[in-house]
């Protein structure tokens, strides 16, 4: 090694132990992974937002009652030789009541339950942070678990939803008076336009049902039913029910390890909600624009009431059961 050579090692020795030359700055990649936080976040709610939570749900189902059995019907004026208003009468029913109220009401509460009980395993199971919900009743303060706060939320606006959607689906049905494909045959027992009347062209303005009395209260079945055709209540409550229900799945499932799965119910969803509003007119009882109207008013509130769901969620439901964020990242909402 010449001199030079050596000179210039020393030198770089120097700088490399010297107290004056700067410290080396030690790169740590950021993580990939959010870090979550195990610290649970308390959320107040006021008891008299409860109240009248409580209180609308009463007064929204009173009045769907009031509608469905004390209103009666707008008389609507026919024409006489108005062909769609004399099909035979409906011997039996493809779907009754009592299977529409387990199909939109019973099934989806079932279902939405179950995935929020597997939902919150995995939420404790992976320690995320959590929300703890407050309510003080004079001085005492009492605190509710995340589980049954969300479903507070999700099911008592789903309950709400249906008794709104039926409200208005009774709005419809008694200013309306639309009348159903049987009338003439349910009305008056005639069963051709010839047999009924003699001029084609004759709109019947005044006239009295078979069995139609003056009583307050109506008959479900009765001679005020033939006149509340539009729009649909099966398939409005289908809709409401089943579209809230595809919409709850989409959101939740499809955040876990099971492909196309989730896609399947919500098709079948929307296929049992679409066979209900067709057994309605192959049973004779709605026109196709009744259904029609049925459903989108059933998706339509369905829709709306799903997405105040999502905003009213302390913690989305995404961020619990798939890649979810940080805590900073926890949206916040009012119960």
């Amino acid at each position: 090694m010449n001199n030079n050579s050596a000179r210039r090692f020393s030198s770089s020795n120097q700088q490399l132990y010297s107290d004056e030359s700067p410290t080396p700055v030690k790169w740590t990649p950021k993580p990939t992974v959010p870090v979550k936080s195990q610290q649970s976040i308390s959320q107040e709610v006021s008891l008299l937002k409860l109240i009248f939570d409580g209180l609308s749900l009463v007064l929204v189902l009173s009045l769907w009652l009031l509608l469905k059995y004390f209103v009666k019907p707008f008389r609507r004026p026919f024409l006489c030789s108005d062909l769609d208003l004399y099909h035979p009468k409906p011997v039996k029913t493809a779907i009754s009541t009592t299977l529409l109220f387990i199909c939109a009401v019973v099934i989806p509460l079932i279902i939405i339950l179950l995935s929020e009980g597997v939902r919150w395993y995995y939420l404790v199971r992976r320690k995320v942070a959590r929300v703890i919900y407050k309510i003080q009743i004079r001085s005492h303060i009492y605190k509710i678990p995340e589980w049954a706060g969300n479903l507070y939320i999700i099911i008592g606006v789903f309950l709400f939803v249906h008794g709104v959607n039926s409200f208005l689906t009774n709005v419809g049905k008694v200013s309306a008076g639309r009348l159903r494909p049987h009338f003439i045959p349910s009305c008056f027992e005639k069963y051709t336009y010839k047999e009924f009347c003699t001029d084609a062209n004759q709109w019947i303005v005044n006239y009295t049902c078979i069995g139609e009395s003056s009583i307050v209260v109506k008959e479900k079945d009765g001679a005020y039913d033939i006149r509340q055709s539009f729009p649909s209540g099966h398939a409005s409550t289908a809709f409401c029910g089943l579209i809230f229900l595809a919409l709850y799945i989409h959101k939740v499932w499809n955040y876990r390890n099971i492909g196309l799965f989730p896609y399947v119910i919500e098709m079948i969803c929307f296929a049992a909600a679409s066979y209900i509003g067709i057994t309605r007119i192959t049973d004779n009882r709605h026109h196709p624009t009744d259904v029609l109207s049925g459903a989108i008013l059933g998706t339509v509130m369905a829709t709306i009431a799903f997405r105040y769901v999502v905003r009213s969620f302390k913690r989305s439901v995404s961020m619990d059961l798939g890649n979810g964020p940080t805590n900073e990242e926890v949206v916040l909402g009012n119960m």
